[in-house]
């Protein structure tokens, strides 16, 4: 049984490393990205659709994408590309400067599921940690 502890404490890097490197990538950039373009987006009215793709094959093709104009409230215009469904003239989307969603609950959905999945990450790590630890205290008492 030497070798059992050394696959383990590899295991437990490699799980580690991919968990850090997750929470890293959540934090710093995509739930930063997403909480900024929720606190500066607003309910905008489509101008004007210039075209949508159809996308690619579920799972694994690109995402449907229409390439819309859209007002402001306050006059102000703006253009980007819209994923998922198709969008007509005079929908109401949710929009920022040079982003566009169905709705705010999209983005509110997406920052919950990668917010969620960075906390189990975090939960497996404390216990990988903790196991590790009380592993290497146990075959400590037993030498």
């Amino acid at each position: 049984m030497p070798g059992k502890p050394r696959k383990s404490r590899i295991l437990f890097s490699v799980l580690a490393g991919i968990s850090f490197v997750y929470l890293i990538w959540a934090i710093v950039g995509s739930v930063g990205d997403r909480v900024h373009e929720l606190k500066t987006g607003e309910d905008v009215t489509v101008s004007a659709v210039s075209g949508c793709t159809k996308g690619g094959p579920p799972m694994s093709g690109p995402l449907p994408y229409c390439e819309v104009e859209w007002r402001f409230d306050d006059g102000r215009a703006g253009r980007g590309r819209i994923e998922g469904e198709r969008v007509a003239e005079g929908d109401r989307v949710f929009a920022g400067d040079g982003v566009a969603y169905q709705s705010r609950a999209s983005r509110i959905w997406g920052l919950s599921l990668i917010s969620l999945f960075g906390l189990a990450l975090s939960g497996m790590l404390i216990s990988l940690v903790v196991l590790s630890r009380r592993e290497q205290i146990r075959r400590r008492r037993g030498k």
